[in-house]
């Protein structure tokens, strides 16, 4: 740990360069899940050139090699770094709910760099219960729950934990801040639909956690504005008022689509080394996807 605390120390400058080499290693020399990215770019843009995907392959192994160093950056990072690189266009967005004391859910995809996401979130004055999930290495287990919770007053929640956390926080104004775009667990209640060109599925907490507890849900959109500086637009999904006249599926469905829109704006900016894909729909889970076993 007391490496990550001094490397992170380093000025911009200096780690922007160490990024420049980090991609020369994992895109020239590693070739870092390269078969993936390819794979999972040519089946989302069938419409581009072979010559667009290479562009966007290249732009997307420099942005992940910067993404590291910006979350180790995360160590030290200052209240006043994160004010001067990040800004939030819409924050009155949120408040509009938390000012009358109606909790909000935030859902947000691997898109631009979602772990500075937090940090701006955390410092706005919101109560931020922000779910993730646990990794498998002890030690970026620990020092990611570190740097995620650095600005934080509330310890970060494990994705398991989800439902039991806000049944016992209901009481408290918060924003409940979710990833929505990673392959679901239980495949058998997931949420198929057409995403990127291809055939997806999605878990379905967020829809089923809204309308349990009457949260409006909003989409987070992190877009890179140049190296190192971002800015965060918050979109309505959908609110309570509306909730007894959508379908089953419909809030999960419009996140799809506003996620798809913003991948296809900022192509490079999206995690396309995941494995997202390598589940297939099967006919019993086509019987699944009008959520029977969801209504009960």
């Amino acid at each position: 740990m007391l490496f990550f605390k001094y490397f992170s120390k380093l000025p911009f400058f200096v780690l922007y360069g160490i990024s420049d080499f980090a991609y020369f290693l994992i895109y020239r020399v590693i070739g870092y899940r390269k078969k993936v990215v390819f794979e999972n770019l040519r089946n989302s843009f069938p419409q581009k050139s072979e010559s667009e995907i290479k562009q966007i392959a290249r732009d997307f192994y420099k942005h992940i090699a910067d993404l590291f160093i910006e979350f180790l950056k995360g160590y030290s990072i200052t209240k006043e770094q994160v004010n001067e690189r990040i800004r939030i266009v819409n924050l009155d967005l949120i408040k509009k709910y938390t000012n009358k004391n109606q909790s909000v859910i935030i859902v947000t995809g691997h898109i631009g760099n979602w772990e500075w996401l937090l940090h701006p979130l955390n410092l706005s004055g919101i109560v931020m219960d922000v779910v993730y999930q646990r990794l498998s290495s002890p030690l970026f287990e620990k020092l990611t729950l570190f740097i995620r919770g650095r600005f934080s007053v509330t310890p970060l929640i494990e994705k398991d934990d989800t439902l039991r956390t806000t049944v016992n926080r209901k009481d408290i104004t918060r924003a409940l801040v979710l990833g929505s775009d990673q392959s679901p667990q239980n495949w058998k209640s997931a949420y198929w639909t057409t995403f990127l060109n291809q055939d997806s599925g999605f878990f379905t907490g967020t829809e089923r956690i809204a309308k349990k507890f009457d949260l409006p849900v909003i989409f987070s959109e992190m877009r890179r504005v140049k190296r190192g500086y971002y800015e965060i637009e918050f979109t309505e999904i959908a609110n309570p008022s509306e909730f007894k006249d959508l379908e089953t599926g419909e809030i999960t469905e419009r996140f799809v689509r506003i996620l798809d829109n913003s991948i296809n704006k900022y192509p490079a900016d999206y995690l396309w080394s995941h494995r997202r894909w390598k589940h297939k729909r099967t006919e019993e889970d086509i019987v699944k996807t009008n959520f029977r076993e969801l209504r009960s």
